[in-house]
């Protein structure tokens, strides 16, 4: 099979793996993917411009000023404070905690193909070797950590800016849990580094299937115990634990002063890097042409030039 057919197929098994899920943008759920898990939320070009739209366009006029886009990152803020004179850890994970559990739920049932309520070793590896295929773009089996140990350094920053791109770019999938997916494109950045560290077992800088596989089948049986299937409770007690373990992660290097608490410019750096990264021209305003991811530009100029 060539290799962009094969690439095509492992993108279609990815849509049908998690549906039309989260958009690129996601701006009140939860933090970053942090584990393999992050595939089952394959997150859809056309959605971020809905997503985002929805959520900052308060005038509804088809764009997002930069007043607007602060007064929602204001009410988010004043809301989950209730007043008090910054967000703790526990607002700042209660602030996250609906959309995750949402979608915790969603996952699950995506991975449950049979319905039964239970999960077996091959319908929670699937989207896994999935990742992996898209990740190995040369097709060697193998998938090289090279690239990888930057982003790792980014994700410990004690730069809040840092995480602008961990809370909205990296977005490409679940919350936190270890069940695999299409997060990462295999060329460095959050997603690979967060595969490495959890399938390079010999820790030579590379990940062959093998690897994977017996990384898939260490994880399973520690969740399930060895029992051969995983219950929903298992699976959500799983993707909770990396949730808070991220979240907990997240809070302290946005907590610039270490005091425990968040102040509004501090909870708002990230959010004030992705405006600036999504507002491309640099004129204060992001309009929904520049929402729109450019491979469905260069995609349907492809498909015109294909039909003229």
């Amino acid at each position: 099979m060539k290799r962009n057919a094969k690439a095509a197929l492992l993108m279609g098994i990815a849509s049908i793996i998690a549906g039309t899920t989260l958009a690129f943008a996601q701006m009140d759920g939860p933090p970053p993917p942090d584990g393999p898990m992050q595939g089952l939320m394959h997150r859809e070009g056309g959605r971020l411009a809905d997503r985002m739209l929805a959520e900052y366009d308060l005038r509804h006029e088809g764009k997002i000023t930069h007043t607007e886009f602060n007064t929602v990152i204001y009410n988010r803020y004043a809301k989950a404070v209730h007043g008090g004179k910054g967000m703790t850890y526990d607002e700042f994970l209660a602030l996250h905690m609906p959309e995750f559990q949402k979608h915790a739920a969603e996952t699950f049932k995506r991975l449950d193909w049979k319905g039964d309520g239970k999960i077996t070793l091959e319908e929670y590896a699937a989207p896994q070797r999935a990742h992996f295929e898209m990740m190995d773009r040369d097709a060697t089996g193998v998938v090289s950590c090279a690239n990888s140990r930057g982003a790792q350094s980014r994700s410990g920053s004690d730069d809040p800016n840092d995480d602008a791109v961990g809370r909205r770019g990296r977005r490409s999938g679940g919350f936190g849990g270890r069940s695999g997916g299409f997060g990462g494109r295999g060329a460095g950045g959050f997603g690979l580094a967060r595969f490495c560290q959890l399938n390079d077992l010999n820790q030579d800088g590379n990940v062959t299937r093998a690897e994977l596989d017996a990384a898939i089948t260490k994880r399973f049986a520690a969740v399930t115990k060895g029992k051969g299937m995983m219950t929903s409770a298992e699976f959500y007690a799983d993707e909770l634990s990396n949730f808070q373990d991220m979240n907990s992660r997240m809070f302290k290097r946005l907590d610039r002063d270490r005091i425990g608490l968040l102040t509004l410019q501090e909870y708002a750096a990230p959010e004030e890097k992705l405006f600036s990264r999504l507002d491309k021209n640099n004129d204060g305003v992001i309009t929904e042409d520049e929402l729109r991811p450019r491979f469905a530009n260069r995609s349907g100029g492809g498909r015109s030039r294909r039909n003229s």
